[in-house]
C-alpha cells in the first residue's frame, strides 16, 4: 500500500475522530452549563492550557518541516499524471526495495518525461517535493 494513501486515510481517521471528540466535548459542556453560550463559555475556560499545548507542539513541529534537511532521492520518472488542479503526480521507483513505486505531487508541471533521470527533494514530514531534472542517467542503486 502506497504511502501517501497510508497518510490521507490515517489524516481522515484522525480528523474524524477530533470533530465526534468537540461534538462530545460541546454537548457535555451545554448539559452542565445549563444553555449553549454558558457551556461555550466553560468549555473555553477549561480547555486554555491544552490549547496552548497543541498551539506549541504544532509551531514545533512546522518549525521541524522548515528546518529538517529535505530527503535526495536520485531516480527517474516512471509515470506522469496531470491532476485537475494543474499540479502533477510523479510516480518513480524506489531503490533498493524489489520494485517498490512510490510518487510524489508537484506543485506545477516541470516539462518532465517518463524515463527521465531526476533528483527529488522530499521534506521529511509532510513530504512535499521538488523534482528537477537531471543530464545524466540515474546512477544504479547500491544497497548495503
Amino acid at each position: 500500500m502506497p504511502a501517501t494513501l497510508v497518510a490521507t486515510v490515517l489524516a481522515g481517521l484522525t480528523a474524524a475522530a477530533a470533530a465526534l471528540l468537540l461534538v462530545v466535548l460541546c454537548w457535555q459542556a451545554r448539559a452542565r452549563a445549563g444553555s449553549w453560550h454558558a457551556g461555550m463559555l466553560d468549555l473555553v475556560r477549561r480547555t486554555r492550557r491544552p490549547l496552548r499545548g497543541l498551539m506549541t507542539v504544532a509551531l514545533l513541529l512546522a518549525g521541524a518541516e522548515l528546518l529538517l534537511p529535505a530527503e535526495r532521492i536520485d531516480t527517474q520518472v516512471y509515470f506522469l499524471q496531470r491532476l485537475e488542479s494543474g499540479r502533477v503526480e510523479l510516480t518513480y521507483e524506489l531503490c533498493c526495495s524489489g520494485g517498490g513505486m512510490d510518487a510524489c505531487v508537484l506543485p506545477e508541471d516541470t516539462g518532465l518525461k517518463p524515463g527521465q533521470a531526476v533528483t527529488l527533494h522530499r521534506t521529511r514530514l509532510l513530504g512535499r517535493c521538488r523534482a528537477h531534472a537531471r543530464e545524466e542517467p540515474p546512477a544504479p542503486c547500491r544497497c548495503a
